[in-house]
């Protein structure tokens, strides 16, 4: 059965005319968690960080993992000099760390530092202090005050003093400075493409000026904060809700784009394939369900990744560190060792493999320094796809009322 599974999937890679195959994970990286009665920094979360190296470190494609890593920031309303805030007048302040906590994260964190050659980039969650439609009171008078004229007016202030105090201490933490670095967001609403989680519009604005140079959110759980576009590209900053996927943003291909324009440009990863095929979060029961049949889900992987000039670009993504997979017994099985996913992703290799492809494990920075610098242009008019999506930026409420005007037009 295996056999004849590995040659159905090794005519479609030769079908593809895929010559190399490069894989890479974008993971929600949240180790300082809080349940069951525990800490965010406490001994509990740090073991776990050393039973998630030891999973990996045995894994040859999961060494090499891009750990979109959440740092531990706390935030508070209130005075006090042991707060920073991003303006005078704000009442949201973030709470300086101690070089305490500093040495407890990152003694934690070395043993995926020294024993993997994961890379650490950049996730940040910011709906609980900063306006958002489900923005709830979790402590007092915060709900209220980002509700509020007063507070919401701090968003785009109090998110960019947010990334600064992150990218400080994943620097302190990693132990090298971060200054080119790039983004996966918190709940997939980037650029307030979902009001309920965010509403700052310039948000890739101060993300390119912090130094970040792109994107790897998409694809999204929440799939209309999606592009339209089934390519990785560039754009500029546009300061609207989901403001990467309008003609302002005058996307093109990442793809041979060249240094000089990757300077000038922010990146944003997207293709043809969706969340539900590049998922490995068991604790989804569409994962497990895709697991049933790992020919299938492989097939897939082929037909809808990225390809440019030969090679074959799979991305999955997931929350390793989630309650989940540590809530229970000590054995840990972290989701690249989840048998039906490795099922999948061996099923994929050998099957490369049989068809005379080269198998690559890549990061997330090395696979857009790849792209960017290919020798082969990729010369598709993005265009295209904005002019087939002509309402895909129009909010619902506008939607459902030119729907309704039509059909009171078409009653009278």
């Amino acid at each position: 059965m295996f056999a004849a599974a590995r040659q159905r999937l090794s005519s479609l890679v030769r079908k593809r005319e895929i010559e190399r195959i490069v894989y890479f994970h974008t993971d929600h990286f949240e180790p300082w968690r809080k349940f069951c009665g525990r800490n965010a920094v406490s001994q509990e979360n740090i073991e776990d960080l050393e039973r998630f190296a030891a999973a990996i470190s045995g894994i040859e494609y999961a060494r090499r993992l891009t750990l979109f890593y959440k740092p531990n920031l706390n935030f508070a309303l209130r005075g006090g000099s042991d707060l920073i805030f991003a303006t005078p007048d704000d009442k949201i302040g973030f709470v300086r760390r101690s070089p305490q906590v500093d040495a407890e994260c990152r003694a934690a964190l070395m043993p995926i530092l020294e024993g993997t050659d994961c890379e650490f980039q950049l996730h940040v969650h910011h709906e609980n202090y900063t306006s958002n439609a489900t923005v709830t009171a979790s402590r007092s008078g915060i709900g209220a005050y980002l509700s509020s004229i007063e507070g919401a007016a701090h968003d785009s202030s109090r998110f960019e003093l947010a990334i600064r105090e992150n990218l400080a201490m994943l620097s302190r933490e990693v132990g090298r400075q971060v200054d080119r670095w790039l983004f996966v967001h918190g709940n997939w609403a980037l650029n307030a493409s979902d009001d309920a989680e965010c509403r700052i519009v310039d948000e890739i604005e101060i993300l390119y000026r912090l130094g970040c140079r792109g994107d790897f959110t998409f694809p999204a759980g929440r799939p209309h904060v999606n592009p339209c576009h089934e390519r990785p590209y560039l754009c500029r900053p546009v300061s609207t809700p989901k403001g990467y996927d309008t003609v302002e943003a005058e996307p093109e291909p990442l793809a041979g784009a060249g240094e000089a324009r990757g300077r000038d440009r922010f990146f944003i990863w997207a293709s043809r394939i969706d969340h539900d095929a590049t998922s490995i979060d068991y604790y989804s029961a569409f994962v497990r369900n895709r697991g049933q049949n790992p020919l299938k889900a492989a097939e897939r992987i082929v037909e809808q990744s990225y390809v440019h000039a030969g090679t074959l670009y799979v991305k999955t993504h997931a929350h390793s560190m989630h309650s989940e997979y540590f809530n229970g017994p000590s054995t840990v099985v972290v989701p690249h060792a989840y048998a039906p996913t490795r099922d999948m992703l061996e099923l994929l290799f050998d099957a490369g493999c049989h068809s005379g492809a080269e198998i690559e494990f890549a990061t997330a920075s090395e696979v857009y320094d790849r792209l960017l610098l290919s020798d082969v242009r990729d010369t598709h008019d993005m265009r295209i796809e904005l002019t087939k999506h002509d309402e895909v930026n129009v909010p619902s409420w506008q939607k459902k009322a030119k729907r309704l005007a039509h059909r009171f037009m078409g009653s009278h």
